[in-house]
Parts: C-alpha cells; structure tokens; sequence
C-alpha cells in the first residue's frame, strides 16, 4: 500500500481480537456471576434472560476463559518464537510515559517513539501480570469443583476474593486502554491499524521515528 506502513500482521489482529473480545466477556459474565444482572433489572433487557441462570452465565464464561487463555499462549509463543519482544519494557518508559502523556494534553513535547508508546509497554506488564493473576485463581476455581481436589473453606475464599479483585482490576485496565486511545486524538491512528494492520508513513515518521529508522534500514 502507498505511503502505509504495516503495523500488524493479519494474525497479531486475530489475536488481539480473540483476546479483546473474550475478555470482554469474561468481565460480562463475572458480573454475572456475582450476580448483578437480575438486582439491577438488566435480564429484563431484550436478549438479556439468559443472564439470570447462574449456569448459563456459568457455562459461557467458561468457554471465553478457554479462548482468552488459547489466545494469551499462542501470543506467548508466538511472539517468543519469533524473537519479537518490541512490547517489553525498557529503560527509561516510566520518565517517557509522563512526557507524552503531557505532551497529550498539550504539555511539553512528545519525544520520539519506537514501534510502541513507552506507556504501552509498561501497561503491557501490568496487565500481563493481571491475566496470569486471573488465570491461576481461575484454574484452582475450576479444579476445586473436581471430587479429587479439596481444598479448605478459606482457601477456597481467598482464592475467590482474589479473583474477583483481579476481575476488577482487569477491567479498569481495559476502559484506561480504550480511553486513552479514543479520548487522544494523536492515538486514533492506532486504534484504525488494529482493524485494517496499516498506519500512514507520516504518522510513523513524525511519532514513531526511531521505529521509521529501523524500518527504512532495513
């Protein structure tokens, strides 16, 4: 395509679609599950009856937990076996993140940028550590329901209450990623390549330089 660059490769979308989607889900029905739906009118909503069966709601997180996870390994080793670690961490994002945040609400000016904003990579982490902290907790919520596995009243509570504040935590992560990339204007760029894989070169070029510099040395 003239003057695009690819940002995201048709699988990178598939996956983070398949993440994206089923997370949403899952935080759906874990408020189901608390459950909230029925005290607060929302199964009498058109479609919603289903949400006021605790074994649907059940059933249907279950089987978005299994897409969520498929998709967070095969991002694992997708991107480990490819040696593509461009979302990790580096030295320095913490003091970056704050200047182009600033630089958002007209604050300063935004430095220069690699394939991915400093901010980016650090709430890639946090999140990262998140979804490992719901997935545990998840799996010991499924094996205690096995007659095999006992495990004690408070064991079984903690590990509840870690879940469910996790869950939350979760979901405070994903409004800040969705609001952060349609409240900015400068990140509506971004937010159109994770549906069509393609950014405008002048948008790299002036936002992602030290990524455009890698990109035309090669």
């Amino acid at each position: 395509m003239k003057n695009k660059i690819k940002r995201h490769s048709v699988i990178e979308i598939i996956e983070h679609w398949s993440i994206a989607l089923s997370g949403i889900v899952l935080l759906f029905t874990g408020l189901g599950c608390l459950p909230l739906y029925k005290r607060y009118y929302i199964t009498e909503l058109p479609g919603f009856a289903w949400t006021a069966d605790f074994y649907n709601v059940t059933v249907v997180h279950y089987v978005a937990s299994i897409v969520f996870v498929v998709g967070v390994i095969f991002h694992i080793f997708y991107h480990g076996l490819r040696k593509d670690f461009a979302l990790l961490p580096k030295k320095g994002d913490l003091s970056q993140s704050i200047k182009v945040l600033a630089a958002m609400i007209g604050i300063g000016k935004e430095p220069p940028s690699d394939k991915y904003l400093p901010e980016q990579r650090i709430a890639y982490v946090g999140i990262g550590v998140i979804i490992l902290i719901l997935t545990v907790t998840g799996i010991i919520k499924i094996l205690k329901n096995l007659q095999w596995v006992v495990l004690s009243p408070t064991v079984e509570s903690i590990n509840t209450l870690i879940h469910t504040l996790t869950g939350f935590l979760f979901m405070i992560a994903f409004i800040v990623h969705v609001g952060t990339v349609l409240l900015f204007k400068s990140n509506w760029p971004l937010l159109k390549s994770i549906f069509t894989g393609w950014v405008d070169e002048d948008y790299v070029k002036h936002r992602h330089s030290i990524w455009y510099e890698k990109i035309k040395m090669h």
